[in-house]
């Protein structure tokens, strides 16, 4: 088996009998709106990549994980003229992904269920598929010539990893991501030193999820892969160099999981893209010459912008007056339909406030108790949600350029709340599509439906707790206890106080954990509920 890295979460993956190419992210012109840019640049490989689906031989595949446009690129893929290949995509309720590609003109579509096994010469192509609200992604194993390959990419599979490894047996090699991908904390307004301790808490939750997953799989090499975008756009540019924030590169992550996990076995790599590895002996058929290193990385993005300045300059345009009115009005309507399918509308309560750069004296004011999105002069309350962003930006998803959820990885908005609690339905209320309203809320309804409840130990007590998270309904009996009393989602990490019946820290979301009567306590645990770190 050979693997190519493609950059970002791309690859390549060759076996005697098949050919997976996943998540080719290489258009010139990135992902949301040109926020993000591929680091290192790999528009290069687009013949590369066309050359392996295009030519006859092997059986060829192409996988999509999820519709984030640094994984799904249809730019890059409307240049492939030969489609003679099958395209393998996950199963959602939303069926963008099957839409698009069922247009697209290829050999066949297999929408996989989570757990669908496609067979190849020698082995299989699996994909396992998590879907909990706005969040839905997918991951591929490709097992062949005797060697396994599992790209987690951005999947929160963390909370069925111990289930995954005893039903597939090992795994050589393995990839997921490590760097962060949300707009919290990138979008909101903080005080420096606030942004920085969130945003180090962010990373180092990040990598204490790839340790204890390296600790289940036991791979025999890490590919640190879905790292870090460029951001090449000049308004911008300040996130590449910010001394903590979100976006660490894998030089960091090598130094945590070295000292995190000391007896580790595994060997940790940071392919360029266009590298080839051998997943046989770990060692690589190829590499590129230029390297890109945290030496070398200042002077390497300043040239990457240099050779970008056109994209930004092309989607620059100065509005009339009348087309910023235009546009608030349409603002206005389309929160406003967002908002009259949004069935748990009554569970948000504080307002939001739309600023639109353009009309500072004009703010959409929605009113989630009364149903009602009007404008208003000013902010009315102390406790409030606000987004500020321009006319130009948010225009582009009025007009079906970008989805909301793409919008916002755009960063190009500020944010900002009063307190800063993470309220679950009103961010789904910002990132979620028109279409897919009403399912949110019932994914939602069907999370807090499942009452079953497990038992954990910390400090040396025994708790009762609903089994599953609150938030999108991981598995709690996978997660672990820190400082003797919080319980640690493993999909979020979300951290909940099981001595203060089981509230979650970060919001109110709860656990009900119950202290067992002190005759419960000394009952042994059964291997499903075991609460000892699993991840």
């Amino acid at each position: 088996m050979h693997i190519t890295f493609l950059g970002h979460a791309g690859f390549v993956v060759e076996t005697a009998g098949a050919i997976v190419v996943m998540d080719p992210w290489l258009s010139p012109r990135g992902a949301f709106d040109s926020a993000w840019m591929q680091l290192p640049c790999n528009h290069h490989l687009a013949p590369l990549v066309r050359e392996k689906l295009e030519t006859p031989g092997k059986e060829r595949y192409l996988y999509v994980s999820h519709e984030h446009k640094d994984h799904f690129d249809p730019e890059f893929l409307a240049t492939v003229r030969q489609r003679d290949f099958t395209v393998l995509v996950p199963r959602f309720h939303r069926s963008e992904l099957q839409d698009v590609f069922g247009k697209y003109g290829c050999k066949r579509v297999i929408a996989c269920e989570d757990g669908h096994e496609v067979p190849i010469k020698g082995g299989y192509v699996k994909l396992f598929v998590s879907e909990q609200g706005t969040n839905r992604d997918s991951a591929v194993m490709v097992r062949g010539d005797g060697q396994c390959f599992l790209n987690i990419n951005d999947c929160k599979l963390h909370d069925r990893m111990v289930r995954i490894v005893a039903e597939e047996g090992p795994i050589d090699v393995f990839s997921a991501q490590f760097s962060g991908a949300i707009w919290h904390p990138t979008c909101y307004e903080y005080a420096p030193d606030t942004y920085a301790a969130i945003s180090l808490k962010k990373r180092e939750s990040k990598f204490e999820a790839v340790a204890r997953t390296l600790e289940v799989i036991q791979p025999r090499a890490y590919i640190a892969a879905a790292g870090p975008a460029a951001f090449l756009d000049p308004a911008q540019f300040h996130l590449n160099f910010e001394a903590v924030n979100i976006f660490p590169n894998a030089t960091q992550l090598f130094a945590f999981l070295k000292q995190r996990l000391p007896r580790g076995t595994a060997r940790y790599l940071e392919p360029m893209p266009g590298d080839v590895l051998d997943a046989k002996s770990l060692e690589y058929v190829s590499q590129v010459a230029e390297r890109v290193t945290p030496e070398n990385l200042r002077d390497y993005l300043h040239d990457y912008a240099k050779r970008q300045e056109s994209v930004f300059r092309g989607r620059r345009r100065n509005l009339l007056v009348a087309e910023v009115r235009e546009i608030h009005e349409r603002l206005r309507t389309e929160l406003q339909r967002k908002l009259d399918l949004l069935d748990l509308h009554e569970r948000v309560g504080m307002p939001l406030y739309v600023e639109l750069t353009e009309l500072p004296e004009q703010l959409l004011r929605v009113d989630f108790k009364a149903r009602r999105v009007h404008v208003v002069a000013n902010i009315q309350e102390e406790v409030r949600y606000t987004l500020k962003t321009s006319a130009a930006d948010v225009g582009r998803v009025l007009d079906r350029k970008l989805t909301w959820e793409d919008f916002l990885l755009s960063f190009r908005l500020r944010l900002s709340r009063n307190p800063d609690v993470y309220e679950p339905v009103l961010h789904g209320f910002l990132g979620v599509e028109i279409e897919d309203m009403r399912e949110f809320c019932e994914g939602i309804r069907s999370t807090e439906s499942q009452r079953e409840r497990t038992v954990v130990e910390a400090g040396g007590r025994r708790f009762s707790i609903q089994r599953f998270c609150p938030h999108q309904g991981a598995d709690l009996s996978e997660g672990w206890v820190e400082e003797g009393r919080y319980l640690v989602c493993p999909r979020h990490r979300w951290q909940f106080d099981l001595e203060a019946g089981g509230v979650c820290t970060q919001n109110t979301s709860t656990l009900c954990a119950e202290l067992l009567p002190e005759r419960e306590q000394e009952k042994p645990q059964t291997p499903a509920t075991d609460p000892q770190p699993r991840l």
